[in-house]
């Protein structure tokens, strides 16, 4: 295979109110939401100029910072706010939840290995902190229990022409994480984040960029019962190489949360899975020395496989659920989503269940900002669980 489409080894840290779901507390066991946050750009052209030609890659990084301006993220964090508001989940699993540096003027492709002598550190936007902001500004107390540091990418982009007609560059540098939040009152312990062994890297006019994925985990304790509650945002899936690098990153995160309840808690996987409940097992077509030629299981299936429920399948009148997707300007009124790939999956550990709901949050017209934005290019999933007494 070509350098830029190789599939690289990381290290693998830690790898030992009108709504039925808008219920009393007094009457609910454990509330979960997962929620992708969209970083409020398509950065797949990116990748393309760097396959076409490196040259070209500062105006098409130039392109996705206004892109993400114009979805702007503290106008959608509001929307997403109101429906943490509206739910009141104990637990939050977020992705894609991104923060934004620059540094002025580039120093990009200065070393011999084309990275960046000093990393970007001028603070554009944090995620998580405008988040928590509009949360605190609703009167909802909600802290990080866990957070992961996935993909950490540094381009230039186009800030501006000189007197003599040339470019002045700027480095934008994108650091992605999976995060996981906790409601006021739940005891969250024993926090786990780290990232899968293999990920996407490519060339980038010399720099060997990583699009690391992760994972986080905590113990959660909600009015006495314990729970083990993880979130993950696996790589996209649809074609070769990626098809089989999600099947196995999903094969890692079950074999390390088996390893980690030694309790046989009840566990609650949550998450971007970017796969369908309509695909199917393959043959790996990838090139990955190791896997090419294997036979693989899809993330849906590897889930409900090894004991996982799927809370979606239990809704007495099962609709689509579709999640996916809004367009990438999310402005989009009239988006019919088309496939369901963000889930929330229990694993009872042999306990009985009561009852089960589940609902997708963010897909419909009220949802949009007073902007004509969605709240994201995604719709979230809020689920509701009840064991029956012990």
């Amino acid at each position: 295979m070509k350098k830029s489409n190789i599939l690289i080894p990381s290290l693998c840290a830690a790898l030992l109110a009108s709504s039925p779901l808008a219920l009393a507390d007094s009457t609910d066991k454990i509330k979960v939401m997962t929620r992708n946050l969209y970083l409020g750009a398509d950065i797949f052209p990116v990748i393309e100029a760097a396959n076409t030609d490196p040259a070209l890659v500062p105006l098409a990084v130039t392109e996705a910072f206004q892109a993400m301006q114009l979805t702007n993220f503290n106008e959608r964090a509001e929307a997403i706010a109101d429906e943490i508001q509206r739910y009141k989940p104990h637990a939050i699993g977020l992705q894609e939840v991104s923060t934004i540096y620059t540094q002025f003027p580039s120093d990009f492709g200065y070393s011999q290995y084309g990275y960046p002598e000093q990393a970007a550190d001028t603070l554009f936007i944090d995620y998580i902190t405008v988040l928590q902001d509009a949360l605190d500004a609703r009167g909802l107390n909600y802290s990080v229990a866990a957070s992961v540091t996935n993909a950490d990418i540094e381009l230039p982009m186009v800030s501006g022409m000189t007197p003599e007609g040339q470019p002045l560059l700027t480095d934008l540098r994108l650091v992605d994480h999976d995060v996981i939040l906790v409601r006021e009152g739940v005891i969250a312990s024993n926090p786990l984040a780290g990232n899968f062994t293999y990920n996407v890297a490519m060339d980038v006019g010399g720099a060997n960029l990583e699009f690391t994925r992760g994972y986080t985990a905590t113990d959660l304790n909600v009015k006495g019962e314990n729970y083990r509650f993880v979130n993950t945002h696996l790589e996209t899936g649809g074609s070769e190489p990626f098809k089989s690098l999600q099947a196995v990153q999903m094969n890692e995160l079950l074999t390390i949360m088996n390893m980690t309840n030694p309790a046989a808690t009840p566990s609650i996987l949550v998450g971007d899975f970017n796969s369908s409940p309509n695909e199917q097992p393959f043959t790996s077509q990838s090139g990955i020395p190791g896997l090419d030629g294997l036979p693989l299981v899809p993330p849906y299936l590897q889930a409900v496989g090894t004991g996982n429920i799927d809370l979606w399948t239990q809704k007495r009148k099962e609709k689509d659920g579709f999640t996916c997707c809004f367009s990438a300007t999310v402005n989009d009124a009239d988006t019919t989503l088309y496939e369901r790939i963000d889930h929330i999956f229990l694993n009872p550990q042999g306990k009985q269940i009561d009852k089960i709901k589940a609902k997708v949050v963010g897909d419909d017209a009220v949802d949009m900002t007073v902007n004509g934005l969605w709240p994201s290019d995604h719709a979230g999933v809020v689920g509701k669980i009840k064991f029956l007494a012990d």
